[in-house]
Parts: structure tokens; sequence; C-alpha cells
């Protein structure tokens, strides 16, 4: 028992650190979904805490008051087994749509917080008006 909980806690345990051996920019560098090393740890992190306590707390909530109240018996296991069931996979849709929402607005906060280096000419008459803290921008 305890040299499997040691080989599980060491094969996470790398993934859980942040790396010291990558530099800034490659922690900061996009994957092909859009998402920084860092952002798919934090949604690991944050999704699989959340699985477990709502998805599995829910279905295990109706289960457990069912039975707390005296309404779940061996004679009516066949009842509440699917209807605790059922509440676990309302819950599972809703914890999937979380994670949409969180990758779409991780995504768009990295669109909007990345910039491109551009070299401007401050004589510009276009580049002034861009610089302008007075006048609003609609991209």
């Amino acid at each position: 028992m305890n040299a499997k909980l040691i080989l599980l806690v060491s094969l996470i345990i790398p993934f859980m650190k942040k790396s010291t051996s990558i530099t800034a920019i490659e922690m900061d560098e996009t994957d092909s979904n859009g998402l920084t090393r860092n952002q798919w740890l934090d949604l690991f992190q944050t999704f699989s805490a959340r699985l477990v306590l709502e998805v599995f707390g829910a279905t295990g909530a109706i289960w457990g008051f069912s039975e707390a109240l005296g309404l779940r018996t061996d004679e009516t296991n066949y009842f509440w087994r699917p209807f605790a069931l059922s509440f676990g996979v309302i819950f599972f849709i809703r914890w999937c749509l979380q994670i949409g929402s969180f990758l779409i607005e991780t995504k768009q906060s990295n669109k909007l917080n990345t910039v491109d280096e551009v070299h401007v000419n401050s004589d510009d008459i276009e580049t002034k008006e861009l610089l302008n803290p007075n006048k609003k921008l609609y991209i």
C-alpha cells in the first residue's frame, strides 16, 4: 500500500510543481488550444476538485440524505439509485459547461494580453492618434 502511494505521489508531483527549468517565455507560450502550461495546470487542479466535490458530492448527497430520512431502504434502492445518478448526470453536464466557459474566457484573456512588437514612428500622425489617451479605440 505504501509503495503504491509513494509511486502515485512521485508521478503526480512533477506535474504540480511549476518547473524552474522552463523560462518565462516558454511558460507564457500558448499551445494549439490557446492555453499556457500554467493555465492547463490550473484547469486540471480546479476542475478535478470540482468534479469530486460538486458532481460526486451531489450524487452522494441525494443517496445519503434519502437514507438518513428513512426514504431509502432495501426495498426502495431500485428507485433511489437512478434518482441519485440522474442528479449526478445533471451536475456532470454543469461541470462540463463550466470547463467550456473557463476555456473560452481564458482564450479571450490570452488574446487581449498578447502584445505584438510594433515599431512605430512617433512623428507619424496616425501613430499620434493611436497613442492619444483621450481617444477611444474600437477594435
